[in-house]
């Protein structure tokens, strides 16, 4: 897919939100930070399930993900333990298909285990919202891994809905779609819900076909 440059440029600091007695406060990801980054990264996929391969490989490596979308990292008690990375059809990192289903959406949001259930992946979450409509996104779509029960709900309370008609198999386990509309003309612009398929396509054809 073409990437597409970023004249609008990234966000340096997107919000400082409260949780409990302390504020996580997102912003963009500095460079001398992308070892951390990686090692949270892990650390949060693993402690749900070990991912191995090109895709561990993947997620170790944010300065890739950085320069393919916006590396949004979460910082509490002055400590970065969360990242995600925000992004729109035709960035590099964009995951979906030729003719999009949204347009805006976010990739890999992690937070480190130890600091869990304090509000961080909802602070993340959130900012790509408050992104993405700042841009004048009409949609957010995402995708996220079947296994990602604790994710699933945090999206739904947001007000995601499930889009099973979306969904695509990877080689490491089925990728399950949700989507959040940012604005009362999105469906105007966006093809409704299609038939669920007996069997999710694989993401090379749902994507690249």
């Amino acid at each position: 897919m073409q990437h597409r440059p970023r004249s609008d440029g990234p966000a340096t600091e997107l919000a400082t939100r409260s949780s409990g007695p302390a504020a996580v406060r997102i912003r963009a990801m500095r460079p001398h930070e992308a070892a951390r980054v990686a090692e949270l990264t892990l650390a949060g996929y693993d402690a749900y399930g070990r991912m191995q391969g090109d895709y561990r490989r993947y997620l170790a490596d944010p300065a890739r993900r950085s320069t393919g979308g916006e590396l949004l990292v979460a910082e509490l008690d002055g400590a970065v333990v969360g990242t995600v990375t925000f992004v729109r059809p035709g960035d590099a990192e964009w995951e979906g298909r030729r003719e999009p289903d949204g347009d805006s959406g976010f990739r890999v949001l992690a937070v480190s285990p130890e600091a869990e259930g304090r509000g961080v992946g909802r602070a993340l979450v959130l900012a790509c919202l408050e992104r993405a409509r700042e841009l004048g996104s009409r949609r957010m779509v995402i995708v996220s891994m079947a296994w990602m029960d604790r994710a699933h709900r945090l999206y739904l309370g947001l007000g995601f809905r499930r889009r099973p008609d979306l969904d695509v198999r990877f080689p490491g386990g089925d990728g399950v779609v949700f989507d959040l509309d940012l604005r009362p003309d999105a469906g105007e612009h966006f093809a409704p819900p299609g038939p669920v398929p007996d069997e999710p396509p694989w993401y090379e054809d749902a994507w690249r076909g």
